[in-house]
């Protein structure tokens, strides 16, 4: 018997490192989509590519909800 972890959709694991789709960054940190794509046009949001889909690591995020406190 395998036993499956669930997932909700655009969130992954890969090498041990958690990814969330770029599509749900505003919904995970209750933000805009264009301040989302302000930070990443600013470096503030680190982004990567993985099968074509835009991703950013959770630590990325947490690295930059904490920028975003500090600025607050």
């Amino acid at each position: 018997m395998r036993v499956n972890t669930q997932v909700k959709p655009g969130f992954f694991w890969k090498a041990g490192r958690q990814y969330i789709a770029l599509s749900e960054v505003p919904r995970m940190l209750n933000l805009t989509a264009s301040e989302v794509a302000d930070a990443v046009a600013l470096g503030e949001l680190q982004i990567e590519r993985v099968s074509g889909c835009k991703v950013a690591s959770f630590e990325a995020l947490m690295e930059y909800a904490s920028i975003r406190r500090g600025k607050k």
